[in-house]
């Protein structure tokens, strides 16, 4: 143990990292989200479980040369996900999909 490590476990300190509880280490990590469109392409993107979804759609859409705006995205249970919405608001795991189809017009 170095000399800067010793003095603080004597002193009861700990450091940064063992600072953090396990439940805002899971809350800070990152995630895997699976953009699946409805013609069947997939396209993973990792993410924090914090970061707007609007991020993850303006990557999305500028890999697959689509306009945002044509597009609706849902989670598994068909729930419309907005821009400004995370991962965290529907609790979302590692691995979780997310669909994509293009807007219906019309009745």
């Amino acid at each position: 143990m170095s000399d800067e490590k010793a003095t603080q476990a004597a002193q009861g300190e700990t450091s940064p990292q063992q600072d953090v509880k396990p439940e805002v280490k899971a809350e800070l990590s990152h995630l895997t989200l699976t953009v699946v469109h409805q013609d069947g392409s997939r396209v993973p993107f990792k993410v924090k479980k914090t970061t707007v979804f609007d991020k993850l759609f303006r990557a999305y859409c500028q890999k697959k040369a689509l306009d945002q705006a044509t597009l609706v995205f849902m989670d598994v249970e068909g729930k419309r996900i907005l821009p400004h919405q995370t991962p965290a608001e529907f609790k979302m795991e590692d691995g979780d999909n997310i669909e994509a189809a293009n807007h219906q017009v019309g009745g």
